[in-house]
Protein backbone atom coordinates (compact mmCIF):
# COMPACT_ATOMS: atom_id res chain seq x y z
CA UNK A 1 0.00 0.00 0.00
CA UNK A 2 2.89 2.39 0.77
CA UNK A 3 4.31 1.89 -2.75
CA UNK A 4 0.94 2.57 -4.31
CA UNK A 5 0.61 5.90 -2.49
CA UNK A 6 4.13 6.97 -3.43
CA UNK A 7 3.69 5.88 -7.03
CA UNK A 8 0.35 7.54 -7.53
CA UNK A 9 1.49 11.16 -7.25
CA UNK A 10 4.41 10.46 -9.59
CA UNK A 11 2.04 8.87 -12.09
CA UNK A 12 -0.26 11.87 -11.90
CA UNK A 13 2.65 14.26 -12.42
CA UNK A 14 3.85 12.30 -15.45
CA UNK A 15 0.36 12.15 -16.91
CA UNK A 16 -0.07 15.90 -16.49
CA UNK A 17 3.34 16.60 -18.01
CA UNK A 18 2.87 14.31 -21.03
CA UNK A 19 0.97 16.86 -23.17
CA UNK A 20 3.56 19.54 -22.42
CA UNK A 21 6.41 17.19 -23.32
CA UNK A 22 4.73 16.19 -26.55
CA UNK A 23 4.05 19.80 -27.45
CA UNK A 24 7.62 20.87 -26.74
CA UNK A 25 8.84 19.01 -29.87
CA UNK A 26 6.24 20.65 -32.12
CA UNK A 27 7.85 23.64 -33.88
CA UNK A 28 4.62 24.87 -35.51
CA UNK A 29 3.32 28.21 -34.25
CA UNK A 30 0.78 30.95 -34.91
CA UNK A 31 1.78 34.40 -36.20
CA UNK A 32 -0.52 37.15 -34.84
CA UNK A 33 -0.38 40.46 -36.67
CA UNK A 34 -1.05 42.95 -33.88
CA UNK A 35 0.69 45.72 -35.79
CA UNK A 36 -1.01 48.43 -37.84
CA UNK A 37 0.63 47.26 -41.05
CA UNK A 38 -0.22 44.49 -43.48
CA UNK A 39 2.32 41.67 -43.71
CA UNK A 40 3.10 40.72 -47.31
CA UNK A 41 5.58 37.89 -46.71
CA UNK A 42 6.61 35.48 -43.95
CA UNK A 43 9.66 33.27 -44.22
CA UNK A 44 10.61 30.60 -41.69
CA UNK A 45 13.58 28.35 -42.23
CA UNK A 46 15.82 26.16 -40.14
CA UNK A 47 18.58 28.17 -38.46
CA UNK A 48 20.98 25.79 -40.24
CA UNK A 49 19.78 26.81 -43.72
CA UNK A 50 21.48 29.54 -45.75
CA UNK A 51 18.30 30.59 -47.57
CA UNK A 52 14.90 31.78 -46.39
CA UNK A 53 12.97 29.32 -48.54
CA UNK A 54 9.45 30.03 -49.76
CA UNK A 55 7.08 32.77 -48.65
CA UNK A 56 4.71 31.05 -46.20
CA UNK A 57 1.84 33.41 -47.12
CA UNK A 58 2.06 32.68 -50.85
CA UNK A 59 -0.42 34.94 -52.64
CA UNK A 60 -2.10 35.92 -49.35
CA UNK A 61 -1.34 38.77 -46.96
CA UNK A 62 -1.77 39.02 -43.21
CA UNK A 63 -3.83 42.10 -42.41
CA UNK A 64 -3.76 43.80 -39.01
CA UNK A 65 -5.68 41.69 -36.49
CA UNK A 66 -5.30 38.46 -38.49
CA UNK A 67 -3.38 35.31 -37.62
CA UNK A 68 -1.91 32.41 -39.56
CA UNK A 69 -0.39 29.10 -38.53
CA UNK A 70 3.10 28.18 -39.69
CA UNK A 71 3.52 24.40 -39.94
CA UNK A 72 7.07 23.08 -39.65
CA UNK A 73 8.65 19.62 -39.72
CA UNK A 74 8.58 17.80 -36.38
CA UNK A 75 11.57 18.60 -34.13
CA UNK A 76 12.86 21.46 -36.37
CA UNK A 77 12.97 23.69 -33.30
CA UNK A 78 15.66 26.28 -34.04
CA UNK A 79 14.37 28.58 -36.79
CA UNK A 80 14.98 31.96 -38.37
CA UNK A 81 11.92 34.14 -39.03
CA UNK A 82 11.65 37.00 -41.55
CA UNK A 83 8.52 39.13 -41.88
CA UNK A 84 8.14 41.68 -44.68
CA UNK A 85 5.54 44.42 -44.22
CA UNK A 86 3.62 46.14 -47.03
CA UNK A 87 5.86 49.22 -46.72
CA UNK A 88 8.92 47.07 -47.50
CA UNK A 89 10.26 47.12 -43.94
CA UNK A 90 11.52 43.72 -42.77
CA UNK A 91 11.77 42.20 -39.31
CA UNK A 92 14.21 39.32 -38.79
CA UNK A 93 14.70 37.13 -35.74
CA UNK A 94 17.43 34.50 -35.69
CA UNK A 95 17.57 31.22 -33.80
CA UNK A 96 14.04 31.30 -32.40
CA UNK A 97 13.22 28.09 -30.54
CA UNK A 98 9.75 27.61 -32.00
CA UNK A 99 9.24 24.41 -30.00
CA UNK A 100 8.99 26.65 -26.93
CA UNK A 101 6.35 29.05 -28.31
CA UNK A 102 2.79 28.70 -29.54
CA UNK A 103 2.38 32.32 -30.70
CA UNK A 104 4.67 34.83 -32.40
CA UNK A 105 3.21 38.31 -32.03
CA UNK A 106 3.95 41.21 -34.35
CA UNK A 107 3.32 44.43 -32.46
Amino acid sequence: MYLLRRGLPAALILAAAAPALAQSRDPSFRVNNRSRQTVNEIYVSSANDDSWGRDRLGQNVLSPGQSTVIRLPQAQCMNDIRVVFANGQALERRRVDTCQITDYNLD
